[in-house]
């Protein structure tokens, strides 16, 4: 895996050695937590890297209702030098020897998230977990936490910190790309369920009714979740991918789309290049 770096061949003198085109360099995901149903299905990576040197991470939203049926990714490149920047800034915390987790939070937080990071990079394939990150001031912990634990949580609240605001240290040469754009998926995982019987939505908004948008037929799209009898998962991807995302992008969160007289929620979660294209899970 750790065959060459984005550019190919063998790193500089002194790089940190990564793996190259698709494969994964580092992600910062959340895992569990108190969300709304469904919310996890389509919950994506706060941060992903390639080793082409893609970044592909979640845009703005706008506070309105409906909300966008699938909201902003977005895509930008960096360069070798930004690749090593980023991979320092990792390494420098000297957390990411060997896999570890934290959890002493769960002794004072309760319903928080799992903050998740994994690393490929410099030989080694490392994730570090850390529960309730960023829900306690750091600097007043609540009496209970070990001090390796909160060290922990001072040094992944502020690497997390530092990689939503590259543009503010990263150096010169950084980047390929002098801006982001909208990153188009190549495959989505589509969580499908009957609309029939719902009833109209609180806030007096009708639903917008869109033509399902590929061939087939939604009640029989994918296959039958076990955990829910009228929901049903599938993936699409490639040309019919393309199809799914131009239908996507004009549909908000009350969109039903519509077959043989009936109707339907789709939840989309685009697939990341180096996501299975399964509904293993979903």
């Amino acid at each position: 895996m750790l065959a060459g770096c984005a550019g190919g061949g063998s790193p500089p003198s002194g790089a940190i050695a990564h793996p190259a085109g698709d494969a994964l360099i580092l992600r910062i995901a959340t895992e569990g937590g108190f969300i709304p149903p469904g919310a996890s299905f389509s919950q994506v990576p706060s941060l992903s890297v390639y080793g082409d040197g893609r970044i592909i991470e979640p845009g703005a939203v706008a506070a309105i209702f409906p909300g966008p049926a699938l909201p902003p990714l977005l895509v930008r490149r960096f360069s070798e030098a930004g690749i090593q920047a980023v991979l320092r800034e990792v390494t420098g915390t000297g957390l990411f020897e060997s896999s570890q987790r934290f959890e002493g939070a769960g002794a004072f937080v309760a319903d928080a998230g799992t903050t998740v990071f994994t690393l490929h990079a410099g030989g080694r394939d490392v994730t570090v977990s850390v529960y309730a990150l960023g829900t306690f001031d750091t600097s007043h912990p609540p009496a209970g936490i070990g001090g390796g634990e909160l060290a922990a949580h001072r040094a992944l609240g502020q690497l997390s910190q530092r990689l939503t605001m590259l543009d503010a240290w990263l150096p010169p040469g950084a980047w390929v790309d002098d801006e982001s754009r909208a990153f188009a998926p190549d495959a989505f995982r589509l969580l499908v369920r009957n609309a029939d019987d719902d009833p109209p939505d609180q806030s007096g908004i009708a639903n917008q009714l869109i033509p399902w948008p590929s061939a087939g037929d939604p009640a029989t799209f994918g296959e039958p979740l076990t955990h829910s009898a009228d929901s049903r998962c599938g993936v699409v991807a490639e040309a019919e991918a393309a199809t799914w995302f131009d239908a996507l992008r004009g549909a908000n969160q009350l969109t039903r789309f519509t077959a043989a007289g009936h109707r339907y929620q789709v939840t989309p979660r685009p697939l990341l290049p180096d996501e299975p294209r399964t509904c293993a899970t979903a």
